[in-house]
C-alpha cells in the first residue's frame, strides 16, 4: 500500500439546498403544515425587527485559507458558525392576528450567507406549540416542529436554510405553556453551497461523474439495505463535519436506532477537537436522501432526518479499526420505513456485495466489488499514523452497467456489505477516485470493531450488538415492520435468452444460478511464513468426509495461497489414492494468489480431502509456507508432509498457526463469484432449487421442476413480448432476471408456417413439399438428433427411397422461419 496516497475520508460538510414549495416539508420529525402568517400574507405589517447577526470576517479571506488547507490536505470548509445568545425573552416579537390569535416572530440576518443553519442550547416546544422556519421569500420551508420533536428541550440543530435572510415562527400551545428556544451559534453558510431551483446542486462539491446512484441497476437488489443507510451532519466544536453511517440491528431485535459509523468523523483534524457530549446532541441524521430514479437529473426522494445522538463506542483509527457506535436520542418513527442492517463478524474476507453512501455530500450512491479479491490490511496514513494490524479490509471496487462507483470524502463511515447483505466493515478512507478506479478503499473491520480492542465497554460493540450474548456471528437486518431479512442468498437463474423458435413459438433458456463456496481453515491473513532450510515440502489442510456431505461430487475449480519469493510451487490434492498435480507458474510474490485448476476436482465425501501446496524448490533462509496468527485447527488447517503421504502437524507451541490456503468449491463447474462459508465450522451445503418460474410480460407464465432449463410458450400472438425466470427455493424465490425483450412475433411468420409443410406424414420413396420456392433449406433428422440430409433449394418433390425405414424430422427453413414436421418412413 502507499501510504503516502492514502488520505483521511471526511470533509467538513456540504449540503444540498432546496428551493422547497411553502407547503413541502423535509425535516426533522414533524408534523408538516404551514405557518398560519401565510394565511395573512397582505394583512400583516411587514415591518418585523430585524436581528443581525455580526459578520466580523471576509469572506474571500476564508476561502483564500481554506483553499490553502484544501492544497495540505485538509477537508473542504463550508460554513463558520457565529456565537449568539437568543431566545424568546430577549429576541423577536409577539404578533397579533386578524383572528386575534397571536404568534412569535424572530428575523434573523447575516449578511450575504448563502445559508443558515441554527444550534440551540435549548429547543423545547410543548404539546399543541408549532414552530417554522423559512427565508425570506417563503420557497424553503422546515417544520412543524413540535413537541415529539425533541421531547427532552436539550441541544439541537435544525437544518440549512437557504439565503441570509429567515424567519422563525412560533404558534404557542392553547394550554399556555411557554415554549423554551435558546439559540446559541448561527453557522454562517459561506462556500461549497449551491442554492437550487431544480432540486439538484450544480455547484462544487457534488460526487463525481463515475458514481452510481443508489437506484440505478446494481441498486436493486439492496433497496431494503438502502433504508438504513444515512448522511451525518456532525457538529465538532465551531466545524460542521459530512460522513455517512448506517443503523445496525442487534440480537434483542428490539429496533434500538443505533448508528455505525468511523470514530474519524467525531473530529475536527485542522484543531485536534474531538465532539462533546454536548455536541453529539446537534448531530443531524438524513435518512431515504437519494434520488427516485437512475439519472442524476431524477426527481429527489422525501428524505427525513433525526437529530441528537450519544456516544456508545469509540475505537480510534491509531491502534484500532476506526469503529463508532451512536444511539440516536429518540426512537425513529415507523412512519420513517428504515432498515436496521444485518452484520457478519467473522474474519473470512467477503468475496463480493457493495459499499451504500453518501460521496461528498451527494445523493446514496452504490459502488460494486467482487472481480477482485477483497484483501486484509493495517491503516497508515500519510500522518503515519497506524491502525491495528490486519485491522481493515481493503477494497478495490468494479465497473458496472452505469459507471464505477468508489469512494469520496463525506463517504467515511458507510457501511461495507458482503454477498448476504451484512455488514462487515465501515470506510476509513482510501486514493480511489474516478481517475484512479482501481486505487484502495479502507474498511475498519466489523470483527475487530466487535471486541478486538478494548475490554472496556466503550471500546467494543459485543455487548451492545448482542445483548442476549448469543455468541452468533451472524445476524439479518430488521425491517420496521419486523420482518427479518435472510442470511442466504438467493440467487437468480443466468444466461436467460427467448428467441422465436417457429412462427408462434417462443423457446426461452437459461442456465441455474451459481455458487461458490471458499473452504479453508483459520483467518486466511497473514502473519509469518515458515520453511524447513531448503528441505521440500507439503503444507495444507485436511477436511473429514462428515464435513464433506454437504459438497459430495460438487467440484473444486482453483486454489489460493500466499507466495513468498524465488520459490517453485505446485498443488497437490489427496483423496485415498486419488491424486491430482498441477505445476504453478507465474505468481505475484507477497499476497493472495487464485491457481485455477485446468481440471476441476470432484469432491467425494466418503473420503479425507487434503488439499495442499508443495514447495518444491527454494532457498534455505527463504520460507515457502505462509501461515495466519493462529489459534490452530489442530489437524486441520496445519498439515505438513514430506511425501505426500504421511501427513503430520505443526505440534510446536511457537508454531499455533494454520497454513494460509484455501479453495474454491462451485455448485456446477465454472468460474463463479463466492459464497463463503464460515472458517472454523462444517461446510454449509448449497441453496437447494426446488423449480422456476417464467413470467411473460411481469405476469407469471409456468412454473417448470428444478431439472428443467427450457421452456416453449407456444401460440404467442402477433407483437412484443419479454420474458424472465427466477428461481424457487422450496418457499422462497429469487428476484427475477433481468427481462429479455423485444421478443418479436410477427403475424407474417405465423402466416407463412401455415403456408409450408411436407406430407404426406406417413412416405415411401418420396415426400411432397407445399409452397417449395418459400424455403430456403430443409433439414432432415433421424430420431436420434443426427442430421442425415440436407437440401437446399427444395423442387416440389424430394427424392426419399435410399433413406432407411423409421421416424424422421424435417426442419423447414425459410429464413424467418423454422417449422419442424414429423414423418414417418414406411
Amino acid at each position: 500500500m502507499n501510504r503516502n496516497k492514502l488520505f483521511r475520508d471526511c470533509i467538513y460538510i456540504f449540503l444540498f439546498l432546496f428551493l422547497l414549495h411553502a407547503g413541502e416539508v423535509k425535516s426533522q420529525i414533524s408534523e408538516g403544515g404551514k405557518p398560519v402568517s401565510f394565511n395573512y400574507t397582505n394583512r400583516l405589517k411587514s415591518d418585523l425587527p430585524v436581528v443581525r447577526i455580526p459578520v466580523n470576517f471576509s469572506v474571500e479571506d476564508l476561502i483564500a485559507v481554506d483553499e490553502w488547507r484544501v492544497s495540505q490536505g485538509a477537508p473542504l470548509t463550508v460554513s463558520t458558525l457565529i456565537d449568539t445568545n437568543l431566545d424568546m425573552d430577549n429576541a423577536g416579537q409577539w404578533v397579533t392576528l386578524p383572528d386575534d390569535g397571536k404568534i412569535w416572530q424572530l428575523r434573523l440576518q447575516a449578511k450575504d450567507a448563502i445559508a443558515l443553519m441554527l444550534y440551540y442550547d435549548a429547543f423545547y416546544i410543548p404539546e399543541g406549540g408549532k414552530l417554522f422556519i423559512y427565508n425570506a421569500e417563503k420557497t424553503h420551508l422546515l417544520g412543524a416542529y413540535t413537541s415529539q420533536t425533541n421531547p427532552k428541550g436539550e441541544a439541537f440543530a435544525t437544518e440549512f436554510v437557504a439565503g441570509d435572510d429567515i424567519t422563525l415562527e412560533y404558534e404557542p400551545a392553547a394550554s399556555g405553556e411557554k415554549a423554551r428556544i435558546t439559540i446559541s451559534q448561527v453557522g454562517y453558510g459561506y462556500n461549497h453551497l449551491t442554492v437550487s431551483g431544480n432540486l439538484r446542486s450544480t455547484g462544487p462539491g457534488t460526487s463525481s461523474s463515475c458514481m452510481v446512484n443508489i437506484n440505478c441497476e446494481e441498486g436493486e437488489e439492496w433497496q431494503n439495505e438502502k433504508n438504513g443507510v444515512c448522511q451525518m451532519i456532525e457538529k465538532v466544536g465551531d466545524a460542521g463535519l459530512l460522513c455517512s453511517g448506517s443503523l445496525i440491528n442487534n440480537t434483542a431485535k428490539d429496533m434500538k436506532p443505533y448508528i455505525l459509523s468511523a470514530y474519524h468523523c467525531t473530529k475536527d483534524y485542522d484543531n485536534d477537537q474531538i465532539a462533546s457530549e454536548e455536541d453529539f446532541k446537534q448531530w443531524v441524521f438524513y435518512f431515504h436522501f437519494e434520488q427516485i430514479g437512475c439519472e442524476t437529473s431524477s426527481p429527489v426522494a422525501g428524505y427525513k432526518t433525526m437529530s441528537g445522538c450519544s456516544r456508545i463506542v469509540s475505537i480510534p483509527i491509531e491502534g484500532g479499526s476506526d469503529g463508532l457506535l451512536l444511539l440516536l436520542n429518540d426512537k425513529i418513527p415507523e412512519s420513517y420505513n428504515v432498515y436496521f442492517n444485518g452484520w457478519n463478524r467473522s474474519e473470512v474476507a467477503p468475496s463480493s456485495g457493495v459499499n451504500i453512501h453518501h460521496p461528498s455530500g451527494d445523493y446514496m450512491k452504490i459502488s460494486t466489488y467482487g472481480d477482485r479479491p477483497v484483501r486484509t490490511t493495517t491503516w497508515i496514513d500519510n500522518t503515519f499514523t497506524t491502525g491495528a494490524a490486519n485491522g481493515h479490509w481493503n477494497v478495490i471496487f468494479d465497473k458496472t452497467s452505469n459507471g464505477h462507483g468508489v469512494t469520496e470524502g463525506g463517504s467515511s463511515g458507510s457501511p461495507l456489505f458482503n454477498e448476504n447483505k451484512q455488514i462487515v466493515g465501515t470506510l476509513s478512507g482510501g486514493n480511489s477516485t474516478c481517475r484512479l478506479t482501481n486505487g484502495n478503499n479502507l474498511y475498519g473491520k466489523f470483527s475487530y470493531h466487535w471486541n478486538q480492542y478494548s475490554k472496556a465497554d466503550t471500546g467494543r460493540m459485543d455487548i451492545w450488538l448482542d445483548p442476549l450474548n448469543t455468541g452468533t456471528t451472524e445476524l439479518p437486518g430488521l425491517s420496521q415492520t419486523g420482518e427479518e431479512g435472510s442470511l442466504i442468498t438467493y440467487k437468480s437463474p443466468t444466461d436467460v435468452t427467448a428467441e422465436v423458435s417457429s412462427s408462434n413459438h417462443v423457446l426461452i433458456q437459461w442456465n441455474a444460478p451459481l455458487y461458490t463456496k471458499t473452504i479453508g481453515w483459520g483467518t486466511q491473513n497473514a502473519y509469518a511464513h515458515l520453511g524447513y532450510q531448503g528441505t521440500p515440502f507439503y503444507f495444507g489442510q485436511r477436511w473429514e468426509p462428515e464435513e464433506l456431505i454437504n459438497i459430495h461430487n460438487k467440484l473444486l475449480t482453483n486454489v489460493k495461497f500466499i507466495p513468498a519469493v524465488n520459490v517453485n510451487y505446485a498443488i497437490y490434492i489427496k483423496q485415498g489414492e486419488r491424486t491430482y498435480q498441477q505445476e504453478i507458474g507465474s505468481v505475484t510474490a507477497n499476497r493472495s494468489n487464485t491457481i485455477e485448476l485446468k481440471t476441476p476436482y470432484e469432491i467425494n465425501a466418503g473420503q479425507d480431502l487434503i488439499i495442499s501446496i508443495y514447495a518444491r524448490k527454494y532457498s534455505r533462509s527463504n520460507g515457502p509456507a505462509y501461515v495466519d496468527n493462529g489459534p490452530a485447527v489442530h489437524g486441520k488447517g496445519n498439515l505438513i508432509s514430506f511425501d505426500g503421504n504421511q501427513w503430520e502437524y505443526l505440534k510446536d507451541e511457537e508454531n499455533d498457526n494454520n497454513f494460509i490456503i484455501s479453495a474454491t468449491v462451485t455448485s456446477k463447474d465454472g468460474k463463479l463469484a463466492d459464497l463463503r462459508s464460515a472458517s472454523t465450522e462444517p461446510i454449509a451445503a448449497f441453496p437447494v432449487i426446488t423449480g422456476y418460474n417464467i413470467y411473460k410480460n411481469q405476469k407469471k407464465l409456468v412454473t417448470v421442476s428444478a431439472s428443467t432449463r427450457q421452456f416453449t410458450d407456444r401460440d404467442v400472438t402477433a407483437g412484443t413480448h419479454s420474458y424472465s425466470v427466477s428461481a424457487l427455493y422450496d418457499l422462497n424465490e429469487s428476484n427475477a432476471t433481468k427481462a429479455v425483450s423485444e421478443v418479436t412475433v410477427s403475424s407474417e411468420n405465423i402466416s407463412v408456417e401455415e403456408d409450408i409443410n411436407v406430407y404426406p406424414t406417413l412416405f415411401k420413396d418420396r415426400i411432397q413439399v407445399k409452397n417449395h420456392r418459400r424455403i430456403k433449406n430443409i433439414e432432415i433428422y433421424s430420431a436420434d438428433g443426427k442430421m442425415v440430409r440436407k437440401v437446399n433449394d427444395p423442387t416440389e418433390w424430394i427424392n426419399t427411397g435410399t433413406m432407411p425405414q423409421g421416424v424422421y424430422f424435417f426442419k423447414l427453413i425459410t429464413g424467418k422461419v423454422v417449422k419442424t414436421v414429423r414423418g414417418i418412413k414406411q
